[in-house]
């Protein structure tokens, strides 16, 4: 009888081990390589502007976002300095600045959370620099 128990316990425990295994997904693979590149910097605020083209140094998980002229209220040089981090929540990536940003309630847009980047289309999201 002390066997089955001991089973029935261990049969429990993997079960356990594999729901939770499963609901902590590990972060997806950054889905760019380190380099130079062009990307739009656009305002959430104005979606339709085309923006303008920033130039974004990625370097493993660090991205540096240089405007390479001043466009409207936004200088030339160095707009940002972050750590690419995943969002879970939104299942985005954004430019984060401390570990509290990978929990932040709101991300992108006009939020008070972090700026989005899209790598797909090329785009950093912000709230500034519209049209």
């Amino acid at each position: 009888m002390a066997t089955s128990t001991v089973k029935q316990s261990s049969a429990i425990i993997s079960l356990i081990s594999v729901v939770l295994s499963r609901s902590v997904q590990a972060d997806p693979a950054r889905p760019i390589e380190s380099g130079e590149y062009i990307f739009q910097h656009r305002d959430a605020e104005f979606p339709n502007s085309p923006g303008f083209p920033v130039r974004v140094t990625i370097r493993g998980d660090k991205i540096t976002v240089i405007n390479p002229k001043p466009y409207g209220p936004i200088p030339s040089g160095v707009i940002d300095q972050a750590t690419l981090t995943w969002h879970p929540a939104t299942n985005q990536w954004i430019l984060g600045h401390g570990d509290a940003d990978r929990k932040a309630p709101e991300v992108g847009g006009c939020s008070d959370g972090p700026n989005v980047i899209d790598f797909k289309a090329r785009i950093i999201w912000t709230c500034e620099g519209g049209p």
